[in-house]
């Protein structure tokens, strides 16, 4: 059974052993080999390993970051509305 919370609080809980089986199966070797998923859920561990800390995931794209652009905070902050909007880079509209 899929042991997977997602909460109101912005925190995400993840059963350990589901996510260590996890791991195996996307490691070198594994039924589904896949690097990038093997690191993205590596570093999901490594977070969940230092639970004492508190993290903040910051998406970028090309050469936009929220805390720089403020027209990619704008879209950032609509697609967590759940509105449907593109993102259109400066350097695409050249």
């Amino acid at each position: 059974m899929l042991k997977l919370f997602i909460n109101m609080t912005d925190e995400v809980r993840i059963d350990e052993e589901l996510l260590n089986n996890c791991i195996s199966m996307v490691n070198v070797g594994g039924e589904s080999e896949n690097r990038l998923l093997f690191h993205i859920l590596s570093q999901l561990a490594e977070m969940g390993h230092r639970w004492r800390s508190s993290y903040q995931i910051t998406l970028f794209n090309g050469e936009s970051e929220p805390n720089f652009d403020s027209e990619y905070a704008e879209y950032l902050d609509k697609k967590a509305q759940k509105q449907e909007v593109t993102w259109s880079s400066a350097d695409e509209e050249e």
